[in-house]
């Protein structure tokens, strides 16, 4: 290391003015800086899992994508989690002694139920239990996309409100019916769409008519 400093000649005062210059790429460095070409250079490349659509995506909820992408890293404090600390924990909206996320989106009859009432009309016959088909199935490039912007829509806000109704039922609240909890879901899509509709008037537009009709 020494040697090698002592290789690099020292500046005098005939040299030209320092420049400060900014990383862009392998050999490619820029007087301007760029916070996306930054952390292109910091972090390390991943692939994409297949479900990150369904997780950011332009019309999604922060807090409800969060939500989401602790499910689909089984990170949500599950009765999963809770066997490693030594605490049994069963599923509180329907009673089953092995709570797991799989289980919890949607095997559980309550949540299976509330997704059927929310996203029945969109899926028809391919609304199943099974958390993988479901993802399968929501991200199909068969779907028109007004379609497939509801059916992600719906898993985030349901997911959200699944597991907002789990804490509520362990911390003793009041706990919800499948209709109140469909209820309840579905006012936060119509708010989400007309929080968009300024953007796209005639797309969301449509796309509230299309989530109206589920009602019909």
């Amino acid at each position: 290391m020494i040697a090698c400093i002592n290789s690099v000649p020292a500046p005098t005062e005939d040299a030209a003015n320092d420049r400060r210059l900014w990383r862009h790429g392998e050999e490619d460095y820029k007087p301007d800086f760029s916070s996306k070409a930054t952390w292109e250079q910091l972090c390390d490349h991943h692939q994409q899992p297949t479900w990150c659509k369904a997780v950011w995506f332009l019309q999604s909820v922060p807090r409800f994508a969060f939500i989401t992408w602790l499910a689909f890293h089984d990170r949500l404090s599950t009765g999963t989690r809770s066997r490693a600390w030594g605490c049994v924990q069963p599923c509180l909206l329907c009673g089953e002694p092995d709570e797991i996320c799989d289980h919890l989106f949607f095997a559980c009859p309550y949540s299976f139920t509330v997704w059927i009432d929310l996203v029945g009309f969109l899926l028809g016959s391919r609304v199943n239990p099974d958390w993988n088909i479901t993802i399968e199935s929501l991200l199909s490039s068969r779907r028109k996309e007004m379609d497939t912007c509801l059916l992600k829509l719906a898993l985030q806000a349901t997911i959200h409100s699944i597991w907002r109704e789990q804490n509520s039922r362990r911390h003793q609240g009041s706990p919800l019916s499948t209709s109140q909890l469909v209820r309840y879901i579905d006012k936060t899509i119509k708010n989400r769409i007309t929080s968009l509709r300024k953007r796209k008037p005639s797309f969301y537009g449509d796309m509230m008519q299309r989530w109206l009709s589920r009602a019909s």
